[in-house]
């Protein structure tokens, strides 16, 4: 008798302890219990900022037995989106999914904003870093950096690259690389990547800065051709592709992260919680592992460290607007 009591203490021990274990693992903050979370991604869908969110919205949805919804809201260059963030309800309900190349951009490049990027937005998370890849159509007649730079110079302006729009990452990247290799190309902005990329294996244009999530189905295809990584080590996905770095162009050495903010207005404490769950997800190795899958390599951080890598690129991005002489309005 004693033994079965034995037992059965030590399983409703046993039983208790994994419900800690499981509660202590997945929680959902209690200032979001029965609200439904939005996350506002400011691009079109098909690319990194698209995939990320969606990742994350299904792992936390299970993990939180909550509806996060994804929300496209692109324009403006990230800037529509992000404003809807900026002015919501400090409640900690709906997101931004942002990215250096919105985020450390759009305040040097865009002369007048209705709000202000670092201080109406907060950060919650950083969730990734990946390298922007420089893809061409293979009929191209090149398979390097060295042999595209002597293309171009061979036939300045003839080379057209495409961009997701006027003062995008992928745009600046080839405006740095021009100014660094001394080579002139032409500029052709489109609406985002996906129609960029399109056009690009359509021979339309002849190339274009995609991030790795968003080209490495037509990389592994062979529908277009990478030339190098702007990125400060070589992808896990790409091993074989070099980065600018080790191409001679260190300039072009510049991880991009990915991240999501709430408006400022949400309480440091929320933003803590909320914090403290999206990175017990990004240490899951499913998600290590998608995340690799698709080019990318998960970004843990405390808020504080974020903020300094937030606050760096600002200054390093804003070189680059001032030097290519980007700006809009």
């Amino acid at each position: 008798m004693k033994k079965n009591f034995r037992q059965v203490t030590s399983s409703i021990f046993g039983i208790l302890a994994l419900s800690l274990s499981l509660n202590s693992v997945a929680q959902i903050p209690s200032e979001l219990v029965g609200k439904s979370i939005k996350i506002i991604v400011p691009q079109a869908a098909g690319g990194a900022s698209d995939a990320i969110s969606r990742l994350m919205a299904a792992e936390l949805s299970q993990r939180w037995n909550t509806t996060i919804v994804v929300e496209n809201r692109p324009g403006a260059g990230g800037n529509i989106g992000s404003e809807v963030v900026a002015k919501s309800p400090g409640d900690g309900a709906t997101w931004l999914m942002s990215y250096s190349g919105t985020h450390a951009i759009n305040p040097s490049l865009y002369k007048k904003m209705s709000f202000d990027m670092v201080k109406d937005l907060a950060p919650i998370a950083s969730l990734a870093t990946l390298p922007f890849v420089l893809v061409v159509n293979p009929a191209l007649p090149v398979k390097n950096i060295a042999e595209y730079v002597a293309y171009a110079k061979a036939n300045p302006g003839k080379i057209n690259i495409a961009s997701s729009g006027n003062g995008s990452v992928n745009h600046l990247l080839n405006e740095m690389l021009s100014l660094a290799a001394d080579i002139k190309t032409t500029h052709v902005p489109y609406k985002g990547v996906a129609p960029a990329l399109t056009d690009v294996m359509g021979g339309q244009v002849q190339g274009v800065y995609a991030s790795a999530p968003s080209v490495m189905s037509q990389i592994k295809s062979g529908a277009v051709r990478p030339l190098a990584a702007s990125a400060t080590r070589r992808s896990e996905a790409l091993p074989d592709l070099p980065t600018f770095g080790e191409a001679g162009y260190p300039a072009l050495a510049l991880d991009s992260w990915f991240a999501f903010f709430v408006s400022s207005a949400t309480p440091m404490a929320l933003r803590e919680k909320i914090h403290a769950e999206i990175n017990k997800v990004l240490a899951e190795p499913k998600v290590v592992d998608q995340l690799r899958a698709r080019g990318a390599s998960t970004l843990i951080t405390t808020l504080p460290e974020f903020q300094k890598v937030i606050n760096n690129d600002l200054e390093q991005w804003g070189k680059a607007v001032r030097a290519s002489g980007a700006t809009i309005d």
